[in-house]
């Protein structure tokens, strides 16, 4: 059979170029395999491209002696081996077809000579790949046809600015890596440019693709469905990277949608549609079989989406990184830093600075240095994940340790929680019982302790309680605006690394067998016991949780998901009986603390509160208190069962389970939206030589689309340090690592635009804020600080009055702190007319609207 009646035969029109496509029959062979055969091995060398006639098609993935298959096909047409169309030019799985199968064979030597004579017969020829190929997402998927979810509403989006100004930042995407700048802004001319707020849906799953959609910038969701173990599963992905395609299209006949894409904040998407790729077929050629290439480049992610393979990978990294650059060792520099990133992948305590390496290849190596440190990244994501949840516990460790002895423990402690916080967000976890949570903060919370491991240990041998600090931080601290005070055991003279950390906490201390052996008398053990009370009413005074685990040990063998609770001790109940106002006891059942971070989900079933004066009438008689804790011991052996079954069924039951808390299947940390402009910035900025009396704006998009600032300001030591879509969470993120390292005298602070738009509420974006001020304070206690106001914005429109009153609270704030004072562009926008500080895009100012700026700014700064 010739190839172009396979394509027309399969619903691909050929148009004009009908009677062309003999030169490709030309150059096809069809082939019948006489018996089982293997038409391409994993990692090898692609010479041919096949397209399947009849019979069947399996892929295999390898990965050291275990394997996954992903893909069956037996659909007409389908090709076989696109892998080998991009580089490295090698097929990615092993291709088995069955006896009797029959397929076309064509050379692809003889496709880059035909190109050479014929660009817009083999561009078509592209295109027809591109919409055959989609059928391997869909078998991957193990579905016949896509799935489609006819309630969601499709948003418009708002037309905004015509031209894109931040074209280096979406060549270094590995989508466009093998587009010039010339390429890119002829392909970029042939579409238009759409914003979308918070929560709005862009395509949906299953729909006929109205053309290519780039993400610009932003952040959204993509839902897909897959078919595994006899049910449809949801799947979701977070997408952030600029240059990442949403949508594909072949030009020709109808191609899908492979996701559901809903924007998570403010979200610009560049829109080519259907129609112009098919005019660029005969307009240039050779542009549209790049862009080909690259969607075709592009439904292989989406195929290691829905078949797991990344995630399947990633616990064989070592393997990966090594078959990868085995694979490329010809095309490699002998000197390349990429050689060096599977021995730093060895141990956790060097994995920060094997991603070092890996960012600092996507930003400035060469082109096969960036495409592979791309790859790697992508395949490494669990691991990268790991990485910062270290490096948020050293960050934790160092800050403590080294506070002084005169520093504000509250601030200390809320400083430490936030910072948990954000290393939380590297794990996936879920929460169920939220509803069972007190109103009031003043009660004891009880929980499981579980043991630490060496993977979470610092170099210095300090072992955080992991499980306990997860209670302060993603449950106390979110609903109390307190994480509660810990009670801990006294320290071992010995272990110097944990005494500082705890002192300098300010937690209360209570001796436990773990401890120093104590000689004292029963009047001191009673003073002891006395003191113990006393704080912890203290505690109680303050309006904070306490927070403790009655076991009063985390180093037996029963403090393992599989065995926990180790037997209970009276001490918390005991301190239930004496404290004022009497407490509610609320069990946390807690699962899978005890397994490394990036092969489990962390589990916490919060259960209904209890009075011990229910269980025990009388606290002095032993008997019935023993009675009581290994009753009780039992009964919470029952929560940590069933803390465990949640999370190994809240992955295929999120949609059932009610009241949950959960990252899974939406872990997306700050750090993967912003890490790689970030890493730019601190390329950047690091390059300049450092000057006294420096001015640094730090913020948002407004700062970073003001090009002209040292101009416009007069400033020569400037560091404008601002990136795009950031929030006040991301702010706080980065600011040790952009600012601080600076130590700039004067900070010009604008964040919280993209927060309101994210659906922060005023009173979120205030205690964002405080937040923020105690880091600075921290980091520069010297430097004066200003906040510029939230703007108005026709983007934002409907959300003024969360603008205005986020604005008058965090103003309001800044009396009570020295350091800093408030600029107000808000108040001359709005009296003026807002709308004419803005022109074609409808959030990001014009000139006029930086002439103001740069009035106010200089104000500040010359009086």
């Amino acid at each position: 059979m010739k190839l172009s009646k396979l394509f027309e035969q399969n619903g691909f029109d050929l148009g004009n170029l009908k009677e062309s496509f003999g030169l490709i029959d030309g150059i096809s062979d069809h082939i019948i395999a006489e018996s089982d055969e293997v038409l391409a091995k994993q990692h090898q060398i692609s010479e041919n491209i096949y397209f399947l006639i009849k019979g069947k098609a399996t892929f295999t993935k390898y990965f050291e002696t275990k394997s996954i298959t992903f893909a069956k096909i037996t659909k007409p047409a389908t090709p076989l081996g696109i892998s080998g169309l991009n580089q490295p030019n090698r097929f990615m799985g092993e291709i088995f077809i069955e006896g009797g199968t029959e397929y076309i064979s064509i050379k692809l030597d003889d496709l880059r000579d035909l190109q050479q004579k014929n660009s817009k017969l083999i561009s078509t020829l592209y295109s027809a790949i591109s919409f055959f190929s989609f059928q391997l997402l869909v078998s991957s998927r193990n579905l016949n046809t896509l799935y489609k979810d006819d309630e969601i509403q499709i948003s418009p989006g708002i037309p905004s600015e015509k031209s894109i100004t931040n074209i280096h930042r979406i060549k270094s995407a590995t989508f466009f890596s093998t587009l010039t700048e010339d390429d890119l802004e002829k392909f970029i001319k042939l579409g238009n440019i759409k914003m979308y707020s918070s929560n709005q849906y862009i395509v949906k799953e299953g729909d006929v693709s109205k053309g290519l959609k780039i993400l610009l910038s932003g952040k959204v969701d993509g839902l897909f469905h897959n078919f595994i173990n006899g049910k449809i599963r949801r799947n979701f992905r977070t997408l952030t990277r600029a240059g990442i395609a949403l949508t594909l299209s072949s030009g020709k006949g109808d191609f899908f949608n492979p996701y559901t894409i809903k924007s998570t904040r403010d979200t610009k998407v560049l829109h080519i549609s259907n129609e112009a790729l098919e005019n660029l077929i005969i307009s240039d050629p050779e542009l549209s079989i790049k862009i080909f290439k690259r969607q075709l480049w592009q439904l292989g992610r989406f195929q290691q989406s829905a078949t797991g393979l990344t995630k399947y990978s990633a616990e064989n990294e070592l393997e990966f990184v090594n078959l990868l650059l085995k694979d490329n060792t010809a095309r490699i520099p002998a000197s390349s830093k990429l050689y060096s990133i599977p021995h730093l992948l060895k141990s956790t305590h060097t994995y920060s600075m094997a991603f070092d390496v890996v960012y600092e290849l996507i930003i400035k190596g060469n082109e096969i240095e960036k495409s592979l440190s791309s790859l790697i990244k992508d395949t490494l994501n669990n691991l990268e994940r790991e990485s910062r949840f270290h490096s948020q516990l050293n960050i934790i460790y160092n800050r403590v340790s080294n506070s002084s002895s005169n520093s504000d423990k509250t601030k200390l402690r809320e400083l430490t929680n936030s910072n948990f916080t954000k290393a939380f967000d590297n794990v996936k976890y879920v929460i169920k019982g939220w509803e069972n949570l007190p109103d009031e903060p003043t009660n004891i919370f009880f929980y499981n302790h579980l043991a630490a491991i060496d993977d979470n240990q610092l170099a210095n041998g300090h072992s955080f309680s992991i499980d306990s600090h997860f209670i302060s931080s993603k449950i106390l601290y979110p609903k109390y605006n307190n994480g509660g005070q810990r009670i801990v055991r006294t320290s071992r003279n010995t272990e110097f690394w944990r005494y500082n950390y705890y002192e300098n906490l300010d937690y209360i201390f209570v001796h436990t067998p773990e401890s120093d052996k104590l000689n004292e008398s029963e009047e001191e053990k009673k003073l002891r016991k006395q003191k113990l009370f006393d704080e912890a009413q203290k505690v109680f005074n303050q309006k904070q949780p306490i927070v403790i685990a009655p076991e009063g040990t985390s180093e037996t063998e029963d403090n393992k998901t599989i065995t926990s609770p180790g037997p209970f001790k009276a001490g918390a109940f005991n301190l239930a009986f004496k404290l004022n106002p009497k407490p509610k006891l609320i069990p946390i059942a807690l699962a899978n603390f005890d397994y490394p971070v990036s092969k489990t989900i962390y589990s916490a079933v919060i259960k209904e509160p209890i009075t011990i004066s229910d269980y025990v009438k009388d606290p002095e008689n032993q008997e019935e208190m023993k009675s009581f804790l290994d009753n009780y011991r039992t009964k919470f052996r029952s929560y940590v069962e069933e803390a465990i079954d949640l999370a190994k069924n809240v992955q295929d039951n999120i949609d059932k389970i009610e009241n949950l808390k959960t990252n899974v299947n939406l872990v997306s940390p700050v750090e993967e939206e912003f890490e790689l402009d970030v890493r730019e910035l601190e390329h950047n900025s690091f390059q300049e030589t450092k000057t006294n009396n420096s001015v640094a704006l730090y913020g948002s998009s407004t700062f970073k689309m003001w090009d002209n600032a040292k101009n416009d300001l007069s400033i020569n030591n400037l560091y404008n340090l601002g990136f795009g879509g950031s929030t006040l969470v991301s702010c706080r993120r980065y600011f040790d690592r952009l600012v601080a390292p600076l130590n700039p005298s004067n900070l010009f602070f604008y964040a919280g635009d993209n927060d309101i738009g994210y659906g922060m509420d005023s009173d979120e974006l205030l205690k964002e804020f405080l937040l923020f001020s105690n880091q600075v304070e921290e980091k520069l206690p010297r430097a004066k600080c200003f906040f510029i106001s939230i703007k108005p914005s026709p983007f934002r429109r409907d959300l003024m009055t969360t603008i205005l009153d986020a604005n008058s609270k965090i103003k309001k704030n800044l009396t009570n702190l020295k350091m800093w004072d408030y600029v107000d562009i808000t108040t001359p926008m709005i009296n003026a007319g807002y709308d004419k500080f803005y022109d074609e895009d409808p959030l990001h100012m014009n000139e006029l609207g930086y002439s103001l700026l740069s009035k106010l700014v200089r104000d500040k700064i010359y009086n």
